[in-house]
């Protein structure tokens, strides 16, 4: 069975779009340590820092570092607002 990416993810900081698409999963890290969103995730808010992996397909990712920034999970849909202090 294929496993097709079903979450929609947004990324941004204050000046543009850094991401928008489909994905598998998402990482980041966050001050309990590493984490990674799958669909039907529970719906959640935190804080992160370092990094976020949009991991696109099993052999596709995007790794876009960050200082800081703010995740949102709600019904399989995922927006990162990134380096926003």
């Amino acid at each position: 069975m294929r496993n097709y990416p079903n979450l929609l993810v947004v990324v941004r900081n204050k000046e543009k779009l850094l991401f928008s698409g489909k994905a598998q999963a998402v990482s980041s890290i966050n001050v309990k340590g590493p984490f990674d969103v799958l669909s039907q995730h529970e719906n959640f808010i935190s804080l992160i820092k370092d990094k976020v992996i949009i991991h696109i397909t099993p052999t596709e990712q995007q790794e876009i570092k960050i200082e800081n920034g703010i995740i949102r999970v709600f019904n399989d849909k995922i927006f990162v607002y990134v380096n926003f202090l």
